[in-house]
């Protein structure tokens, strides 16, 4: 399909989702950028772990109830309270004044979002039933969040300008997380999606542990737990290891989170815009083959060749990882049509297990032997994400693993 085609059949809705996806990538990226100024107001790396772990938990909750709210009720009071109580959750952010509200803020946002996400992931599998377009459409919403992600550094370093307080971006994406809201209200755009939440692409629902039983579904989301660990672990945890390993001022280490991110940016490009005759499976193999040789020039090359070797590094490693949830739910979804949002929502849930995972390990091990050899143990999580890849490939039958015309 020819890009100008592909762009004209997206509706109003979805590029609301989209812009939507754009914010929350925004918001998930502001705690990698501000981690060392919130670093001074904790007692400890394991605390901000703690705090990495409490939201990854509120995203394992938003997706489980998101699958099956998706199904149980009509989208567009759905996308209306979500996205309100997530404008509630930044605000208890931006005044927490210890650190149990400042969990509760974090936690409250993740459930939002992810549920958020688990719906638009239904209503865009639903409007589009083609499994090219399918893909095309869910790796623009990918594409979108990781914008977000590359916007967010050098906001928080425009907004350091005039306050070096970490609470000050979060007060700030206040604004452009109520223009979500406004954009959600109009009624017209949902009419033709009512019946969505009553019977997915037809077929009878499945339970998560149905689903999980079926070889695809499995691997699959090990795969998201394992890529969940890489890409948060690298957004957390990056910018702290380029100061202490790689020598990098603060606002250098930023700037080589944004060659990871322009990397992820890259890789979702290319999947959502240019014709790919490499299958699903074989893409995401190759591409893991750069994540791996990102991550070891990371750890390998720490202190050396400064950010020339840290953003070739970085960008190889995005570009690897970038398109990893897109494909694994387009391979998911093909298998099951009807079980998009629940699909969504584990697929979702490995990805928070994932962060969390990244979260509290790393942050933990960073008190224990430094920063330096905490970020390796991220290598060790490639390899074992390669293997499940080359299983998940095992799956495909030879004609899916041959170039497409």
């Amino acid at each position: 399909m020819k890009l100008k085609d592909f762009i004209a059949r997206i509706p109003y809705l979805a590029w609301v989702v989209i812009y939507t996806a754009l914010c929350a990538g925004v918001f998930a990226a502001i705690l990698g950028a501000v981690t060392p100024e919130l670093r001074e107001e904790l007692d400890n790396y394991q605390q901000l772990g703690v705090l990495m772990m409490v939201w990854s938990a509120g995203g394992v909750l938003g997706a489980l109830q998101g699958g099956r709210m998706a199904q149980r009720y009509a989208p567009r009071p759905l996308f209306l309270s979500y996205t309100a109580a997530a404008l509630l959750a930044i605000s208890l952010i931006v005044l927490s004044p210890n650190f149990g509200t400042l969990l509760a803020g974090f936690f409250l946002v993740a459930l939002c979002e992810t549920a958020l996400f688990t719906l638009a992931h239904s209503i865009l599998a639903n409007i589009s039933p083609q499994a090219e377009l399918r893909a095309r459409m869910l790796s623009m919403v990918d594409l979108a969040f990781s914008l977000g992600n590359l916007v967010a550094p050098m906001a928080v370093i425009g907004v350091q300008q005039f306050s070096t307080s970490w609470r000050m971006p979060y007060a700030v994406y206040l604004l452009p997380l109520l223009t979500v809201l406004v954009a959600f209200w109009p009624r017209r755009h949902f009419v033709n999606l009512a019946p969505i939440h009553h019977a997915e692409a037809g077929g009878p629902s499945m339970g998560y542990v149905q689903l999980l039983r079926r070889p695809v579904v499995f691997w699959a989301v090990l795969g998201g737990v394992l890529s969940g660990f890489l890409e948060w672990g690298q957004n957390f945890w990056y910018v702290s290891f380029g100061i202490n390993a790689q020598h990098l001022s603060p606002n250098a280490a930023r700037i080589g989170l944004e060659f990871f991110v322009a990397g992820m940016i890259a890789a979702r490009l290319w999947q959502a815009f240019w014709h790919s005759r490499w299958p699903l499976r074989q893409k995401l193999w190759r591409l893991n083959l750069l994540a791996l040789a990102g991550m070891a020039m990371n750890v390998a090359l720490a202190g050396q060749g400064g950010w020339v070797v840290a953003g070739l590094g970085n960008f190889l490693f995005g570009v690897g990882v970038g398109v990893v949830f897109p494909v694994l739910l387009a391979i998911m979804i093909d298998d099951m049509p009807a079980q998009a949002s629940k699909l969504s929502a584990l697929l979702m849930i490995g990805y928070s297990v994932g962060s969390q995972l990244a979260g509290v390990v790393v942050g933990s091990l960073s008190d224990l032997v430094g920063l330096h050899w905490a970020y390796a143990s991220m290598l060790l999580v490639v390899l074992a994400f390669t293997g499940v890849v080359w299983r998940i490939v095992g799956f495909a039958a030879p004609a899916q693993l041959q170039p497409q015309a």
